[in-house]
């Protein structure tokens, strides 16, 4: 488990995006900890606000470097995808304005922020004191926490997952970045305000940011992804069902290592399905979507190898469509499929978490 920053007042640094896929860890602070949100930090954004950037946040105002807001705040976000090569200039900048003036940075990102020189010999190196988690440096008391670290003590699966006694719920889909995050969390709370005792896996290290606790489990070894995801689960093995946060998916070449990892270690008793209705090709490629039923079938059938088990619901992404629009796409794929099907941001989870909870 990844040891996570207790922020109170955030600086969200998102320079340069231009939506909310871009800026997914934004996205996520403002629609679940916006009290915790003070601002964004973005040079080049010409918005008055989070709310006229993102769609939420509402009158969260935009400063144009973390200097603006000394004293103000605690913790620096890094909330953006990290381009092509090397990391860009105003990001390292900005973290040394912010380590400079004891501002922590919570780094979700690939980079291991103590190598870019830059950064390290700003500070005269890093400290002795210094984790694969906490990055420390000799001359400031502020701190990176880098949430993509794994502990070093991961097993291969052995299926203890199949004795807990919780019911087990993942989120899976067609591809990555499509709400498998969001579906999660929504249905956790759905199932709190039914009275269950419900949790969930925090997989990523968006949800973990947001948790508190989790691990980002596109950093662990493939061989041991399924004994990582048995591990958390069992921690949480006497809840009354547990929800599992999905990764990617098995039809994205890219990530489908870590998402067949995710199927099999979390031995799920029941799914639910998550499509982007607009997007038209798998994300990064040229390569088209098996057909929804296909893809349903072979989640079904590639799950049951470890426990018998199925799609009882489908999470439509509808965030570029009217609410008519997503109706009349979801109506047609409740047709399509005999699944109860749903827009969880513009409708709720109620029907998902029904099919769950029969």
């Amino acid at each position: 488990m990844c040891l996570i920053k207790q922020y109170q007042k955030v600086a969200l640094f998102t320079e340069g995006a231009e939506n909310f896929f871009q800026a997914k860890t934004a996205s996520a602070m403002l629609r679940y900890k916006p009290d915790k949100v003070f601002c964004l930090i973005d040079s080049r954004s010409r918005a008055q606000n989070a709310s006229a950037m993102f769609g939420s946040g509402k009158d969260i105002p935009i400063y144009a470097s973390i200097s603006d807001v000394t004293g103000k705040v605690d913790t620096m976000v890094l909330c953006m995808v990290l381009p092509e090569g090397r990391v860009p200039d105003k990001w390292i900048s900005e973290i040394i304005l912010a380590l400079k003036n004891n501002i922590d940075v919570i780094n979700p990102l690939h980079v291991n922020f103590s190598t870019v020189g830059e950064i390290a010999n700003k500070f005269g190196g890093t400290a002795e004191n210094s984790t694969p988690q906490i990055t420390s440096f000799k001359n400031t008391k502020g701190k990176i926490y880098n949430l993509r670290t794994v502990p070093d003590d991961l097993e291969l699966m052995n299926y203890e997952v199949l004795k807990t006694r919780a019911v087990r719920v993942l989120t899976v889909g067609s591809d990555c970045n499509l709400g498998k995050m969001l579906t999660t969390i929504e249905l956790d709370r759905e199932a709190k305000r039914r009275g269950y005792n419900s949790d969930y896996i925090a997989t990523g290290q968006i949800s973990m940011l947001l948790k508190g606790s989790g691990m980002a489990i596109d950093r662990v070894i493939s061989d041991f992804v399924p004994g990582a995801v048995e591990r958390l689960i069992l921690e949480k093995r006497d809840r009354d069902i547990v929800f599992i946060e999905g990764q990617g998916s098995i039809f994205q070449p890219i990530y489908s290592a870590v998402s067949m990892g995710l199927l099999h270690g979390s031995a799920p008793h029941k799914m639910i399905f998550c499509h982007l209705p607009s997007r038209k090709k798998i994300r990064y490629s040229n390569l088209d979507f098996p057909d929804m039923k296909t893809m349903i079938r072979l989640h079904e059938e590639l799950a049951s190898i470890v426990l018998k088990s199925r799609v009882t619901g489908i999470s439509l992404n509808c965030h570029d469509m009217s609410d008519n629009e997503a109706r009349d796409i979801i109506k047609m794929t409740q047709d399509l499929t005999g699944l109860p099907c749903t827009d969880p941001v513009k409708f709720g989870v109620e029907d998902l978490a029904d099919s769950i909870f029969d």
